[in-house]
């Protein structure tokens, strides 16, 4: 009698277990979520930030590291296209390392304002094919095997160049497209008031100044010594501005079927691409 029993208990508890895992089998799953790139655009547009960096010594100088010391302030967009533009780079090398540190310190702020698993991008270029331009990241690149989300914001600059660029077409052809290309990036990359200011500074400040000048002449192969050493940044920036003006005309001729092309095709700040993906 008790080893029926017992049978019968153990048949009982079977059929329990059975019917209860295929209840929890049966039980609906919560669809995965898709990446939303959107909100972490939003938080790089909205957030400001403090940021303290040394500025590195050009080779060969030894300037002590307090009078190197720099602070920047702005939103982690407006940070990380500058962080950009910094990097810039003529035909694949970098002009200077001066603000290397600025550029790991903005790309580490921008990773601890936004969630885990996402990228943000920042890309500037004068014109597609231009060989100057500078790229600063922050955050991992996605797997390859994953679900990706993007947004492509712009931070803007003061002025629009396609609008004066294609009035330059329409009077002097690839020459006025590339005239004023080259205006703009000479006064991103050394902006006129604040490299005369700082040609005019007490050291270090007047030797980094001095340092991006020539770097920027060599890659560019033209000799701007003379114009340095008379701190003459009006005079440097000229013949920077006629050397990228030769050259970018090259290119919107090979790569444009026609200056209104050309013109079209300037860029008018720096993109941002925000890039978020699933786990």
């Amino acid at each position: 009698m008790s080893r029926g029993l017992s049978t019968t208990a153990d048949v009982l508890v079977c059929l329990v277990l059975v019917s209860a895992a295929a209840t929890t089998l049966a039980l609906p799953t919560t669809p995965a979520q898709p990446p939303d790139a959107d909100a972490a655009a939003t938080v790089v547009e909205r957030t400001t930030t403090d940021i303290e960096y040394r500025l590195v010594a050009p080779a060969g100088e030894h300037a002590p590291k307090s009078m190197r010391d720099r602070r920047a302030s702005g939103r982690l967009s407006s940070l990380l296209a500058r962080s950009a533009v910094r990097n810039a780079t003529v035909d694949g090398r970098q002009l200077t390392h001066t603000s290397d540190e600025f550029e790991r310190r903005v790309a580490a702020a921008v990773v601890n304002a936004t969630a885990p698993r996402t990228q943000v991008v920042a890309r500037w270029r004068p014109f597609p094919g231009a060989a100057i331009g500078g790229t600063a990241a922050a955050g991992p690149v996605p797997p390859a095997d994953a679900t990706v989300a993007s947004q492509t914001r712009r931070v803007a600059t003061a002025g629009e160049p396609r609008r004066q660029a294609s009035r330059a077409a329409e009077d002097f052809g690839y020459a006025g497209v590339a005239a004023v290309a080259a205006s703009r990036t000479t006064e991103r990359l050394w902006p006129p008031t604040g490299m005369q200011n700082a040609l005019a500074a007490d050291y270090p400040t007047d030797r980094l100044a001095v340092a991006r000048y020539e770097a920027a002449g060599r890659h560019l192969g033209v000799s701007v010594e003379d114009a340095v050493a008379a701190r003459n940044a009006t005079a440097a920036n000229s013949r920077l501005r006629e050397t990228l003006q030769r050259r970018y005309e090259t290119k919107l001729r090979e790569r444009f079927d026609s200056p209104q092309a050309a013109a079209r095709a300037l860029q008018p700040g720096v993109t941002l691409v925000v890039r978020r993906w699933s786990a």
